[in-house]
């Protein structure tokens, strides 16, 4: 009998979307975990079954995806998908019992992984590869009471330490709005006070790279256009870039490591044109994974490839835009309504859910968004 290969990704939101889509595009089966089946996702067409959760907590997933996994036994060997840094420090976490049945592709560097995903090292991490990283300090327990950033430049962005906690950032402009933060946000400790790098949206850059035990497979250069919060938050609007200079900073950082899988890394460019680590990502796709898919970069499945110790394959980048239409709705519309073409940016357009042959989770993000508008009114 030959070989029988599948993937599990865990989380149907439009992230995990983009990654089903791309696997089962390169004739993956994929199988999906979920713990809502109200989202626009759970609608897709690419998934061959959904396993529902109560929840993605460690002792939830530490239950059901052995289960699921045993559910699934004609097939040989299920390639595990994170969707996001909660599901990766899961993975890190657990990966003994995760190992006896999954395959992960970044499993060998997972202590790597992990101290990526703390905030508290990228300073040290960013100068030991000779990148520039923001002035930072580290508010904890310890140093509640005496919080000192006297030496900072404001205004200061307030961040949480550790994957998806409450809030993503904030900005104070003095230190008595530090000290409010600190207040608010005290469950999320610790957190990091770092100095804000002046720009718009536009001076925001990422560079994604598959890796495959350190060696660089492939890569893809891209610029944000607009986010929410504006230039500090979640991105709208990104499109791809052709910029050597910021595949050479993200391939100086990641060198240090011989890391495989996805990665990825955004940068900031000062009004000084000199550019600034904001953070990594590291043991999964980014949320504009869309946006490599539609260029080319099927990430996803190269992850597969990888997990599988296979023969990856590259295909040539074309150029793309992509429009999160989840978090903005009307931004292509009004990108479209402002330059006055159905080819915003003159690059053909991705977006979060509409994709032709699998309709229904854009019609059931329609109907969401519908509701929600009502609701507001």
């Amino acid at each position: 009998m030959a070989e029988k290969h599948a993937a599990l990704v865990i989380g149907v939101c439009s992230h995990g979307l983009s990654v089903i889509r791309s696997l089962h595009a390169n004739g993956v089966t994929v199988f999906a975990v979920e713990k809502s089946t109200d989202i626009p996702g759970v609608k897709t067409n690419t998934i061959s079954q959904l396993f529902k959760v109560k929840d993605f907590s460690a002792e939830e997933l530490l239950v059901s995806l052995p289960q699921i996994r045993q559910s699934l036994s004609q097939w040989n060997e299920i390639v595990l998908f994170a969707t996001n840094d909660n599901h990766v420090k899961f993975i890190c976490d657990h990966y003994p019992t995760l190992a006896t049945y999954f395959k992960i592709s970044w499993a060998e560097q997972r202590k790597t992984i992990n101290q990526l995903l703390d905030k508290r090292n990228l300073e040290h991490l960013s100068k030991v590869a000779g990148l520039n990283y923001p002035k930072s300090a580290i508010i904890d327990k310890c140093s509640l009471q005496n919080v000192v950033l006297s030496n900072f430049r404001y205004p200061v962005i307030i961040k949480p330490a550790k994957p998806l906690s409450s809030f993503k950032t904030q900005i104070a402009v003095n230190h008595e709005e530090v000290t409010k933060l600190i207040e608010k946000f005290a469950a999320d400790l610790p957190l990091v006070a770092q100095e804000y790098i002046e720009g718009s949206d536009q001076t925001l850059y990422f560079c994604a790279l598959t890796l495959r035990a350190g060696k660089h497979i492939q890569s893809m250069v891209g610029q944000k256009i607009s986010s929410y919060p504006p230039a500090r938050g979640q991105t709208t609007i990104a499109q791809t870039l052709e910029n050597h200079e910021i595949t050479d900073f993200t391939l100086r950082f990641f060198n240090q490591f011989k890391l495989s899988g996805p990665v990825s890394l955004e940068l900031k460019k000062a009004p000084d044109n000199t550019f600034w680590v904001i953070e990594p990502t590291v043991g999964r796709t980014d949320f504009w994974s869309e946006l490599c898919i539609k260029a080319g970069f099927h990430q996803p499945y190269q992850e597969y490839l990888i997990a599988l110790d296979q023969q990856v394959f590259v295909t040539p980048l074309t150029s793309a835009v992509w429009f999160d239409c989840e978090r903005a709705p009307l931004n292509y519309l009004k990108a479209c309504w402002t330059q006055k073409t159905f080819k915003p940016f003159g690059k053909p357009p991705a977006f979060t859910y509409f994709r032709l042959g699998d309709l229904k989770p854009f019609f059931a993000a329609c109907l969401l968004l519908f509701k929600r508008l009502v609701l507001k009114r």
